[in-house]
């Protein structure tokens, strides 16, 4: 697990300029006067949750997780067989899903060569050291070790490798894969953000993506079945056809692929 580095480990790539989140105030306006209505948020002292995920993380070491987290996980792990682990830190992590998945592979990239001695080809773990930002590098880890059906974000935490790192993998996620971006409350961090749009802003032109077909339609005749107006075919960004659904919780985003291209929509009139 990467370490919010920038603010408590400081490494190169330093970021030279940073762009403070200011959209507070537009969201409370949006929210009306209801929703927006401060409320008192207390924390969360209660005992942890007893899972399978849970029970494996509190006999690990050198892991540092959210702990609302580990539900999420038990939810994007299923069915891994290929597992790709953006940022590796101390190790504990990559050691934890093979505990939780022992018949995966599980690859583990990250910038510091020192992560290089979590490599342990023997127990189907292995290090690669890069940028996750390095299409190159990324190709590479691709070539030797994928296609994964699963990839869990937990690097650098800037908007820039978030952003980047996905633009390149998702494409080439297996059908029907997972892909985890965690940590994203770093977005609102002055000290992480190294762009003025989060990966949070990135999520929603994804969900407008999924939704591109219906920006060159004025009309539900132009998806009906039967009707004489329907539309056969049209012209969308590939991020229409194979993000199948995205999940947003605190701090985490989940993007599932499609297991095949998505089809244009049809409505039925009965």
């Amino acid at each position: 697990m990467a370490m919010f580095r920038l603010a408590l480990l400081p490494k190169p790539p330093f970021i030279f300029r940073r762009y403070p989140y200011k959209a507070r105030g537009r969201m409370l306006a949006a929210l009306g006067p209801d929703l927006a209505r401060p409320v008192v948020m207390g924390a969360d002292d209660r005992p942890p949750a007893d899972t399978p995920m849970g029970r494996i993380f509190n006999g690990s070491d050198n892991i540092h997780k959210l702990r609302h987290y580990l539900p999420i996980y038990e939810s994007v792990l299923q069915g891994t067989e290929r597992m790709l682990e953006i940022g590796v830190d101390r190790g504990g992590s990559l050691r934890m899903w093979r505990k939780y998945l022992p018949e995966a592979k599980i690859v583990g990239i990250d910038f510091n060569p020192k992560a290089a001695q979590y490599d342990a080809p023997d127990d189907d773990i292995h290090v690669r050291i890069g940028d996750q930002t390095d299409v190159a590098f990324l190709g590479r880890v691709l070539d030797e070790f994928g296609p994964f059906d699963t990839i869990l974000d937990d690097g650098g935490h800037q908007p820039s490798q978030m952003i980047g790192s996905f633009q390149y993998l998702f494409p080439r996620l297996a059908p029907g894969g997972v892909y985890a971006v965690e940590d994203v409350c770093a977005n609102y961090w002055t000290g992480y953000r190294d762009r003025s749009e989060s990966f949070i802003d990135f999520t929603k032109w994804l969900m407008d993506a999924m939704h591109a077909p219906y920006m060159q339609m004025s009309s539900v005749f132009e998806f009906q079945e039967g009707h004489p107006k329907r539309r056969r075919e049209m012209e969308v960004p590939l991020a229409a056809t194979i993000i199948d659904r995205i999940e947003v919780f605190d701090s985490v985003v989940v993007v599932h692929k499609a297991e095949e291209p998505k089809r244009l929509a049809r409505a039925a009139f009965r």
